[in-house]
């Protein structure tokens, strides 16, 4: 056992990290309900990681099943694959912030077919993202903000069909916040927000038939456009289903844009095989000086265990 002291700026999960720990492990021999609540200066318990035991003669027989088992059939939720950042640098900042940044991640795996891929590059001046319960547990907020960055995404694969996505965005000044409601930041209630964007471009494309590894069913869409100035405000509701883990999600988005140019549209139907949730929604968007766009997803499966989302606005 160590105990840790927290400092200014530092999350629980940071310091499960830095202790290769768990959070559910630093909440259960600290007492603590709810882990967007430390106070700099609160001394922590942190148990040391057990020594890995030697692996029997049984499993090692398993490990080598394992690596010549079939591929997951068609639908089937699968595990996402682990984020191995391959470059990332900073002039300054914590867990939630980068300050004159520059990150390269990427990775690969053989699955089904052929297999499946995926990689980003991002580099910006600064890049910030804060959320948590606002004194309570009922009541929370989200805050995310970016100054002169630039980011390029792709991932695709050929599994039990083919499918992939890709999107760059340049923005000057962005700046996005909203209000939820719920004692789980990462599947609340109901959340509402609003977002602008300044000197802002971007394109996008996606297109899915069969299983691209990280999604099953259909999906086609593209968008491209450069805005000097744009607003949007969203929301989302999560309904819980009784006697289940399961939630059922409406997420929108509605925008306009000024001094602007650009057209877009989109619709999918699919299951996200990272999350298991079945999705399905529209887009589209139109500017020609002004300009207007609006975005829905419906979906419904185990409940969300982060705030990102992979489908919908």
């Amino acid at each position: 056992m160590s105990v840790h002291t927290v400092q200014r700026g530092e999350t629980l999960s940071g310091i499960a990290r830095q202790n290769n720990t768990s959070v559910a492990a630093l909440q259960r021999l600290n007492g603590i309900a709810d882990p967007d609540s430390l106070a700099a200066g609160q001394r922590l318990i942190v148990a040391a990681p057990p020594a890995p035991p030697a692996a029997p003669a049984a499993a090692q027989a398993g490990q080598a099943a394992a690596r010549t088992a079939a591929p997951a059939a068609p639908g089937a939720p699968v595990a996402p694959c682990p984020k191995k950042p391959l470059f990332s640098k900073r002039a300054g900042g914590d867990d939630n912030v980068s300050a004159l940044y520059v990150t390269a991640d990427g990775e690969a795996k053989r699955q089904g077919l052929l297999g499946q891929a995926k990689g980003e590059a991002g580099v910006g001046m600064t890049k910030m993202d804060h959320s948590g319960h606002l004194g309570n547990r009922y009541v929370g907020g989200s805050h995310k903000m970016e100054i002169l960055t630039a980011e390029a995404k792709a991932a695709g694969g050929i599994v039990h069909g083919v499918g992939g996505t890709a999107s760059a965005k340049a923005t000057m000044v962005e700046q996005e916040a909203s209000l939820f409601a719920g004692k789980d930041k990462n599947s609340p209630w109901a959340e509402a927000g609003g977002a602008y964007s300044l000197m802002q471009a971007e394109a996008k494309a996606d297109g899915l038939i069969g299983s691209d590894g990280r999604r099953a069913g259909i999906a086609l869409g593209a968008k491209a456009g450069a805005a000097a100035a744009s607003g949007d405000l969203k929301g989302e509701i999560n309904i819980p289903i009784p006697f289940t883990n399961h939630t059922i999600t409406l997420r929108g988005k509605g925008g306009a844009s000024a001094g602007s140019v650009g057209a877009g549209a989109s619709a999918h139907a699919f299951k996200d095989l990272e999350t298991g949730r079945y999705h399905m929604g529209v887009a589209g968007e139109a500017a020609a000086l002004l300009g207007l766009k609006a975005d829905l997803d419906l979906s419904v499966g185990p409940r969300y265990t982060s705030r990102e989302r992979n489908a919908g606005p």
